[in-house]
């Protein structure tokens, strides 16, 4: 029997450096659960990042603009990324947070008639590959053979999906589960038998974000697992089945890439930040014109205000006496004809 890598219950972790525990965690699993005694030898990008595992070189503002850009919902890959991940010990905040990335392969037997055709069991043709018939309540998050993904639990939600799990409620939260799905074929009930390739390039690159944002949620990278090889001893599985390590630490290495190159937009952003702080001689001179601005708009009201008062009084003296007016222009005329007869007279005199 293949020897289970050790698990410390009283630190939740197990034995060893990140590097350590993920070369004892990946060993090579082989049909009917067989798993390798050798430890696994770790690919380049991956054995730099458990490293240093909290040397991220990612933001959740990298993140986020990189799904924005790809057009990936966040609620289809475990949520918001700036949300946190779950806790160990059902979500306790005193408990450690999520450490181990857990790979599965959910198996369905092909039917009477079906092979391992790739024109078939990577297509939508098979039923597998649809998100919508795949079970509830069994990992966090499935990835079709397509490259589709479902968020069954999310990964703030601690959630149990192995044998190993299931003695203590301590270690419900401790991992963060991923189905790969997986077509099989086999006599009887049986179903030992898998495609080789065991899974799509593009299962490998959705892995490989699915990857990257449970790590930038927890703050640091996390150490995967085989579902097998956590369950040796407790468990009777086999997955996942041919699973390419290197396969997908190149679509590691190329998403890694991807998010990075945000940076550039990031970064962008701030300098225009920046350099609207510290531009100090421009904002300067704006308030010096503006002051005399205001100073002459200030003016204008007052010149306007002793203008306007001229013609009101002129207006209230016409308001108020209306009839005065009238009898005055009456006697004016009076007093006038009354002047042409006097005039008249005296010529009379004269002649």
């Amino acid at each position: 029997m293949t020897t289970p890598c050790h698990f410390n219950s009283a630190q939740l972790s197990f034995e060893g450096s990140p590097l350590d525990q993920a070369r004892c965690l990946l060993r090579t699993v082989k049909p009917h659960g067989i798993v390798a005694e050798a430890p696994a030898d770790l690919p380049p990008v991956l054995s730099g990042l458990l490293a240093s595992p909290a040397a991220l070189g990612v933001t959740k503002a990298q993140l986020r603009s990189f799904l924005q850009t790809q057009g990936i919902a966040e609620n289809t890959v475990g949520g918001s990324v700036t949300d946190r991940i779950c806790h160990a010990n059902s979500d306790d905040p005193n408990a450690p947070l999520a450490r181990y990335f857990v790979i599965h392969d959910t198996s369905f037997k092909l039917g009477a008639g079906q092979d391992f055709d790739p024109d078939f069991i990577n297509t939508a043709a098979w039923s597998g590959n649809k998100l919508s018939g795949l079970p509830d309540g069994k990992t966090h998050i499935y990835i079709t053979r397509l490259g589709e993904t479902r968020t069954d639990r999310t990964y703030g939600t601690p959630w149990r999906a192995t044998q190993f799990e299931m003695p203590s409620t301590r270690f419900r939260g401790l991992f963060l589960h991923h189905e790969l799905v997986q077509p099989r074929m086999g006599p009887g009930t049986q179903d030992f038998q898998s495609p080789d390739p065991g899974f799509t390039p593009a299962q490998y690159a959705r892995l490989a974000l699915q990857y990257v944002i449970a790590g930038v949620r927890r703050g640091e990278w996390m150490v995967p697992v085989y579902h097998c090889v956590l369950d040796l001893g407790v468990g009777d599985h086999d997955d996942p089945q041919h699973f390419d390590l290197a396969a997908w630490d190149a679509a590691l290495q190329t998403t890694l890439a991807g998010v990075r190159a945000e940076q550039a937009e990031v970064a962008m952003a701030a300098d225009v930040a920046v350099s609207s702080a510290t531009a100090p001689r421009a904002r300067r001179t704006r308030p010096q014109k503006t002051g005399r601005t205001r100073a002459v708009k200030k003016a204008a009201p007052r010149r306007k205000v002793a203008v306007a008062r001229k013609p009101a009084k002129k207006t209230s003296a016409k308001k108020k006496s209306p009839a005065k007016s009238r009898k005055t222009a009456a006697a004016v005329k009076k007093a006038g004809k009354k002047t042409a007869k006097t005039r008249a007279r005296k010529s009379k005199k004269r002649a």
